[in-house]
């Protein structure tokens, strides 16, 4: 089958008749390229490039089972009994390939059962994982029957800025065009600190301030050292409500990075000793669907189900 490359011509139309030819026709057991970026792209060009590609693949096809993404490319699935069709890819193109349903869903249980974060001063694996985050909107189709339960979690402090800087990095480039007007996020509590939240989101209808991350400081006395200390911690504003408040916009390629930093940092600086002692919780997407944050680094709760 033809590899579809850019060009000067609308690459959606050669998309949609792609998808509808693997979709019912015979396995494709390479990937094929439907959309070539440009090499100096960065994540919001990606994300708009891909728009229309995404749009004509679900006008021929209809909508996906599963939507998702990975630390680089999404990872939006439809799914049958015995076949799945995944739009994938990484930072130079997007492709579409089709797979046995069995074979598939057994292979990237075994990646992630084996793949580990890495350790301290190693280099991570979070490109390893066959996705980051997944929502199920229980769309057409048969979701997997196979599904991995675990949770990675990183063991040191490092990682754990890196796997919530992927994330966030991969919902910015991902997220808006698999669920257009929607917000993302979560809670992160401290053990040591149980109860005071700190939610980290990304809402793209907010715009030039779509990452943020928050943190309820009531019950701490608000001196001018303290605003001193929160300010040099990366906070930038204080509400009325003693909430500390830093948004970036999305368009910024250091925001993810950022906003991961001054996370963990916040979590550090209230005693969490080790990240074990964090929870990630009331994750939602919209408040829609299950969204799972299987590739996020840290301890989630609730868990996906029982892990054998």
């Amino acid at each position: 089958m033809a590899a579809m490359t850019s060009s000067t011509t609308d690459p959606a139309p050669t998309a949609g008749d792609l998808a509808q030819a693997l979709f019912s026709g015979s396995l494709a057991t390479d990937p094929v390229p439907v959309l070539t970026y440009p090499a100096d792209a960065g994540r919001v060009a990606r994300r708009e490039a891909l728009r229309p590609v995404y749009e004509e693949i679900v006008g021929r096809i209809g909508a996906p089972t599963l939507l998702g993404g990975g630390v680089a490319g999404p990872r939006v699935r439809w799914c049958t009994r015995e076949r799945i069709l995944q739009l994938s890819g990484d930072h130079d193109q997007a492709v579409l390939t089709a797979y046995d349903a069995d074979e598939f869903e057994r292979a990237e249980w075994q990646t992630f059962d084996r793949t580990h974060p890495g350790e301290k001063g190693e280099p991570h694996a979070f490109d390893a994982l066959p996705y980051l985050w997944q929502l199920d909107r229980k769309g057409p189709g048969f979701a997997t029957s196979w599904t991995y339960n675990g949770t990675i979690v990183v063991s040191g402090w490092e990682h754990a800025v890196t796997g919530l800087e992927l994330m966030l990095a991969s919902w910015v480039e991902h997220y808006p065009v698999q669920s257009p007007g929607d917000w993302i996020g979560f809670k992160l509590w401290t053990a040591r600190d149980w109860g005071r939240s700190m939610i980290v989101s990304y809402s793209p209808d907010d715009e030039g301030q779509e990452l943020a991350v928050a943190i309820d400081d009531r019950g701490a006395e608000q001196t001018g050292e303290r605003q001193a200390q929160m300010r040099e911690r990366g906070w930038r504003i204080q509400d009325e409500h003693q909430w500390w408040r830093t948004r970036l916009p999305e368009t910024d390629e250091d925001a993810p990075r950022l906003i991961a930093e001054l996370a963990i940092a916040e979590c550090r600086a209230r005693k969490a000793t080790c990240v074990d002692e964090l929870r990630a919780l009331d994750i939602s997407a919209g408040d829609h669907g299950e969204l799972w944050l299987t590739g996020l680094g840290l301890p989630t709760h609730p868990p996906r189900g029982e892990h054998w």
